[in-house]
C-alpha cells in the first residue's frame, strides 16, 4: 500500500499539508483520513496555530475529505497551472469538538 503525506514550515505559525496521497487501489478504507490525523496531530505537537493546504478542483474526495475534517476553503486560484482550493484550519483543531470547528 502507498499513502503518505508530509507537513511543513510555511512559518511561525503555520504548517502546510503537502503530497497527501493514497494509492488509487486503497482510497475509501479510512487511509487518508489516518494520514490527515497523524499530521495533524504532529502540527499541534509543534505548537502550529494554523494548518493550511491546497488540492486541486477536480479532486472531489480530497475536498469532502478536508471539509469534514474541519478545513475550511479561503480562496480558489491557480497553482503551478492547476486550479487549486486553498484551505486552512486552526492549529488547536486536536483540541476542539466539531461544534467548535464549525465557528472558524
Amino acid at each position: 500500500m502507498r499513502c503518505h503525506g508530509w507537513a511543513e514550515r510555511f512559518d511561525d505559525d503555520v504548517a502546510e499539508l503537502r503530497r497527501m496521497r493514497v494509492d488509487p487501489v486503497f482510497q475509501r478504507r479510512g487511509f487518508g483520513r489516518s494520514v490527515l490525523r497523524e499530521l495533524e496531530s504532529r502540527a499541534v505537537a509543534l505548537r502550529f496555530k494554523w494548518v493550511m493546504l491546497d488540492t486541486t478542483t477536480i479532486q472531489v474526495g480530497a475536498q469532502r475529505l478536508y471539509e469534514s475534517a474541519g478545513y475550511v476553503r479561503r480562496r480558489e486560484g491557480m497553482l503551478h497551472g492547476y486550479a487549486v482550493i486553498f484551505y486552512e484550519k486552526a492549529g488547536s483543531f486536536a483540541r476542539m469538538t466539531p461544534h467548535e470547528q464549525m465557528r472558524l
